[in-house]
């Protein structure tokens, strides 16, 4: 309720603006040509672009530990259209079914405590880039950095609290799982 009232007195794009606020937001515009440069490559702009909003989220995550709303709109919102002027109408349908199924999957891992409800979000705007079974991929190859991540920092003597609740940036690991599945399944 006092989010709605902030958003009356200040309108919705000062909203939008203060939440995306931060040293990293200022390489947006350079990076909103990342797809020209990205026509170049033998993958097309859909990698390029994926990966770039996966690392703007990453280093929201880092940052701050949590993921803008805001980004992830943005981002499933350039997945969509992406996936639509690349593919048509059925590019566009297996873009939202890949969005859907993920965010239908990692739900119940929100539910159980396993992920933040940024991470759910996250993943399924990303999964907009893709179809249905490179988002199967982008889930396992997350789940799988993730994973690594985590060995990582208990390797290191960082401990979980007693209740296990994820105390890394999830977002990293998303990243992780973009770079690989574009590695793995180009």
């Amino acid at each position: 309720m006092n989010s709605w009232r902030a958003m009356e007195r200040q309108g919705a794009a000062a909203m939008v603006a203060r939440e995306l606020e931060g040293a990293y937001w200022g390489l947006l515009p350079a990076f909103l040509c990342w797809p020209l440069l990205a026509m170049q490559t033998s993958l097309g702009p859909a990698p390029a672009t994926m990966t770039l909003m996966a690392s703007l989220m990453a280093g929201h995550d880092v940052v701050d530990r949590r993921i803008p709303n805001a980004l992830t709109a943005l981002t499933a919102v350039v997945g969509l259209a992406l996936s639509g002027l690349l593919g048509g109408w059925a590019g566009l349908g297996w873009s939202a079914l890949g969005g859907l199924l993920v965010l239908g999957l990692t739900t119940v891992f929100f539910l159980m405590g396993a992920l933040g409800g940024g991470d759910v979000k996250a993943l399924a705007a990303l999964a907009t880039f893709v179809g249905p079974a490179s988002a199967a991929w982008l889930l396992l190859l997350t789940a799988l950095a993730g994973g690594a991540l985590a060995l990582g920092l208990l390797i290191a003597g960082r401990r979980w609290p007693a209740s296990f609740a994820p105390t890394m940036p999830y977002g990293l690991a998303i990243w992780c799982g973009v770079v690989l599945l574009w590695a793995v399944r180009p």
